[in-house]
């Protein structure tokens, strides 16, 4: 099937292809049909584009990329969304909120999306009583060169690792 995009041009979607998010993701119940786009130049970003809306496509990112150490509990009924019986193949992504100042990108990690690729389901989830947020930094601790003055007032160049 070929669908127009606002921000891909038209695309060829093969029906095995297409992610249905029952409820579709916050804010755009409407929205339930979706692919991935890839792109090469992206990674390990990938591009979650609406089926339903050609102006919608989010930019998704491992949630580990960010944080490691993320990791969430599920019930048995938020498996029964993604018709998934455990969680061994489930995908998980955040959504990422661009940013010209990579220092400034941020993901969701409060509600991330959760994929069942067996049954081409996806469903978003709000996780409440957690420390993660909606704006957690992308790159959570990079090494910057920093130009100081030292006791003598010349300057010269440190490394140092900064949280961002």
């Amino acid at each position: 099937m070929k669908f127009d995009t606002t921000r891909f041009g038209q695309i060829d979607v093969k029906p095995e292809d297409t992610l249905i998010f029952p409820d579709g993701p916050l804010g755009f119940p409407d929205c339930t049909r979706f692919t991935f786009i890839d792109e090469e130049r992206a990674a390990p970003f990938r591009m979650l584009q609406s089926l339903d809306n050609p102006a919608l496509a989010f930019v998704v990112v491992d949630p580990l990329m960010a944080r490691p150490d993320f990791q969430f509990d599920v019930t048995v009924d938020d498996l029964k969304l993604i018709k998934a019986d455990n969680t061994d193949k489930l995908l998980v992504y955040a959504i990422v909120t661009m940013n010209r100042n990579i220092h400034e990108v941020t993901i969701n990690l409060q509600g991330p999306l959760v994929i069942n690729p067996s049954q081409k389901l996806g469903h978003q989830f709000v996780l409440i009583d957690t420390d993660y947020t909606t704006r957690e930094k992308l790159l959570q601790n990079v090494d910057e060169t920093v130009e100081i003055e030292n006791s003598g007032n010349e300057k010269q160049e440190v490394r140092q690792k900064q949280a961002v």
